[in-house]
C-alpha cells in the first residue's frame, strides 16, 4: 500500500491504520475503512470518472429522479441514505445494553459515527440525477481523477493537515463527539482532530475560516445550519468533486429512530461556480456512545515523510494553466462525470 500512489492519496480513510485504538470496536472499524480504501484505488482505473468502487456505496437515494419520497429512505430494514440495500455498516455492531441517547429531537448532543459504506465520488444527487456539472465544474473534477490515474494526485486540505470542510470531514468513517449549549454546537472529529463551531446566535459566531462560518436554527425538529466564508474551496469527496470558496452549504440535520438512532444529514450546495444549480446529496451518522474515547490522531505524521507531506502528491494548477499533459487530455475525451 505505502507503493501505491493512488491509495495514498486517499488521505483521510486509512491515514489512521497504523494507530493503536482504544477498544476492539474501533480496531474493526479501522481495519474494514482500510481494505475498502485498497479497494478502491484498484477500481479507480478500471471504473473511470463517475465509477463506483467494489466496496463504495454510489450517492442514490431512497427515490427515483424527481422522487418526493423524503430523504432518509424508509424504516428497519430499508432502503437507506447512501443507497445499500439493505443497510450496510462497516462498524461492529453497537452492544444491546448501551446506552440510548434522549428522545428528545432537540438534543443532539454525544457521539456519533458515518458507518455507511464510503461514497469516494459524489456521481449524482440524492434522487439519482447527475451531478449537474458546470463546465468549469466538470473540467475540475475530470482533472483531478486523471491525476489519480496517471500517478500524480495532487495536494488537498487534507494532505496539509488543514480543516477539509464539513462534506469530507463528516464522510469519514471516524466517531465525531456533539458537545451542545444553549448558543451553539461544538463538533469535535477524531480524524484530524477537527472542529467545527454551529453559532445559534449570529452575534455571537466566531470569524469565518477553513470551515467556513456556520449559522444554526431550529426548524421544527431539524437543526438548519448554513454555512458560508470558505477560506479556500474544498474537495466534497476524495475524487475531488469541487466547492468554491464562495459556495453556500445548507445542512439540515435531524435525529431519526428506526432500528437503531441515528442523525440524518440533508447537504444542499449552491455553488454556481462549480454546478448549474443547487444540489442535494444525504448522509447518516449512527449513534455510537462507546466511542467516546477515541484513538489519539497525529496528522503531520501520518504520511511518515520528513515534513509530513507526501511527496508522491504535487500541488494542483491553477484553472487558467494548462492542467494536463496533452496526451492525458486526450485521455479524458469521451469520459462523463
Amino acid at each position: 500500500m505505502a507503493n501505491n500512489k493512488t491509495s495514498t492519496v486517499r488521505i483521510g480513510f486509512a491515514e489512521a491504520a497504523g494507530e493503536a485504538q482504544t477498544s476492539a470496536m474501533s480496531r474493526a472499524l479501522i481495519a474494514t475503512s482500510c481494505i475498502c480504501l485498497i479497494y478502491s484505488g484498484a477500481a479507480l482505473a478500471q471504473s473511470g470518472p463517475g465509477g463506483v468502487s467494489p466496496q463504495s456505496a454510489d450517492n442514490r437515494a431512497s427515490g427515483p429522479a424527481d422522487s418526493t419520497a423524503p430523504p432518509g429512505g424508509a424504516g428497519p430494514g430499508g432502503r437507506r441514505p447512501n443507497g445499500a440495500e439493505p443497510r450496510e455498516s462497516v462498524a461492529a455492531p453497537l452492544a444491546a445494553n448501551a446506552p440510548e441517547p434522549t428522545a428528545d429531537p432537540h438534543d443532539l448532543d454525544g457521539v456519533w459515527l458515518h458507518d455507511s459504506l464510503l461514497v469516494f465520488q459524489n456521481s449524482a444527487d440524492m434522487f439519482g440525477k447527475r451531478t449537474p456539472f458546470t463546465t468549469a465544474g466538470r473540467k475540475v473534477a475530470t482533472r483531478r481523477v486523471m491525476s489519480y490515474k496517471l500517478g500524480t494526485p495532487y495536494i488537498n486540505a487534507s494532505a496539509r493537515c488543514l480543516p477539509p470542510g464539513q462534506p469530507w470531514q463528516m464522510d469519514l468513517n471516524f466517531p465525531f463527539r456533539i458537545f451542545q449549549s444553549k448558543d451553539r454546537f461544538d463538533i469535535l472529529f477524531q480524524e484530524y482532530h477537527g472542529y467545527w463551531e454551529i453559532s445559534m446566535n449570529a452575534a455571537k459566531a466566531p470569524p469565518a475560516g477553513y470551515m467556513g462560518r456556520s449559522i444554526g436554527h431550529w426548524d421544527g425538529n431539524t437543526l438548519v445550519v448554513e454555512t458560508t466564508g470558505f477560506k479556500q474551496g474544498l474537495w466534497i469527496d476524495v475524487d475531488g468533486t469541487p466547492v468554491s470558496k464562495n459556495a453556500k452549504l445548507e445542512q439540515r440535520i435531524r435525529k431519526v429512530h428506526t432500528d437503531h438512532w441515528y442523525l440524518e444529514d440533508v447537504f444542499t450546495l449552491d455553488d454556481p461556480t462549480y454546478y448549474t444549480r443547487p444540489w442535494s446529496w444525504v448522509r447518516d451518522y449512527s449513534w455510537r456512545p462507546d466511542m467516546a474515547v477515541t484513538a489519539e490522531y497525529n496528522c503531520e505524521l501520518q504520511t511518515g515523510e520528513k515534513d509530513g507531506l507526501d511527496t508522491s502528491l504535487i500541488p494542483e494548477p491553477e484553472n487558467s494553466q494548462r492542467t494536463l499533459p496533452r496526451k492525458a487530455s486526450r485521455q479524458i475525451e469521451g469520459l462523463r462525470l
